[in-house]
């Protein structure tokens, strides 16, 4: 079970999916998803959702990797994407034309659902004897993968408790040979535990994940209550105990444009095969079409509003019933 909380509503401040198996549907359209890069956890959380989709439905959905869910957004916004990973704050900032989206805005944004919560990461060479957020400050650090939505929380985050470092921006694969080579003190990512690339990396030149303080997780939180308090298990890097971080809902998306009719489709199929997802992709344990409805930034496609209303029976908060459903 997830334990990640968040409001439903923020403030205005603010997969490649081979073909089909013949023990499998003949898919007959072809959509495609932006996701993020390959070495990471998310790329199999997003693939296990089309696979399931593929599977169910008459599209096959295929996985395009990208640089993360900022280029998403604005290819979503081009119409070069039919589907999009997103998270909770790029998908409210696009729709709102707010924060990193105010010269592009896309208003036709909708989201379908939600497939986990995804976790903050800092860390830091052990060797680098840094302990705290503090001793980042002029440190070479990278601050996540150039134009993920990490990146930007990592610089709202070290923005509010005044943090400094000599950011050094790159994709994460780079800054992971950066950090074993000792020319990074260390790096960030915002993604599934265990990420790939830092259990590579701590096997190689062991890591300490920064924990952030009470105080700290009160004062970033009041400010972007899209964030909240979770904590990393001990363990899930060799060797390191329970760090406090930050989490965040990511999921998928749409313009208003792609047919109600197939995002009730993808929709439908996608959570009545939930159990598959959950059971191959752990994070998504817990996720429910509930918790897509508590947790909504921006407004449902008419398609999954569709089926959590008219087939689940769900309480949809009017803010979030889209523009064309009402």
């Amino acid at each position: 079970m997830t334990t990640l909380t968040l409001r439903h509503l923020l403030p205005a401040s603010l997969l490649a999916v081979g073909a089909l198996t013949a023990a499998t549907a003949q898919a007959n359209t072809s959509l495609n998803i932006g996701a993020v890069p390959t070495g990471t956890g998310w790329f199999f959380g997003i693939s296990e959702g089309a696979r399931v989709i593929s599977a169910n439905t008459d599209y096959e959905i295929t996985v395009r990797e990208t640089g993360g869910t900022r280029e998403n957004a604005i290819r979503l916004t081009r119409g070069e994407l039919d589907l999009a990973f997103t998270e909770a704050l790029v998908g409210y900032e696009m729709y709102n034309g707010t924060g990193r989206f105010e010269d592009t805005p896309n208003p036709d944004a909708r989201l379908i659902y939600w497939i986990a919560p995804s976790t903050m990461h800092w860390a830091v060479r052990e060797d680098s004897g840094i302990e705290s957020f503090e001793g980042l400050d002029g440190a070479r650090f990278n601050p996540s993968s150039i134009g993920g939505g990490g990146e930007y929380i990592t610089e709202l985050v070290f923005d509010i408790l005044n943090i400094k470092p000599d950011f050094q921006r790159m994709r994460i694969d780079d800054a992971a040979e950066g950090v074993i080579d000792g020319r990074l003190v260390g790096f960030s990512y915002n993604g599934v535990p265990p990420i790939p690339a830092f259990t590579e990396v701590h096997s190689s030149r062991t890591l300490r994940l920064l924990s952030l303080t009470d105080e700290q997780v009160e004062a970033v939180t009041e400010e972007l209550p899209f964030l909240a308090s979770t904590v990393i298990p001990a363990d899930t890097y060799r060797g390191m105990p329970d760090t406090t971080s930050l989490g965040i809902y990511m999921g998928v998306a749409a313009n208003a444009s792609l047919s109600e009719d197939s995002v009730y489709e993808i929709t439908k199929a996608y959570w009545e095969n939930h159990e598959q997802v959950a059971n191959s992709f752990q994070p998504a344990q817990g996720v429910t079409p509930q918790v897509v409805i508590d947790n909504a930034t921006f407004p449902l496609h008419a398609g999954a509003l569709r089926y959590y209303r008219d087939d689940l029976a769900l309480d949809i908060p009017e803010e979030i019933i889209p523009p064309e459903a009402q």
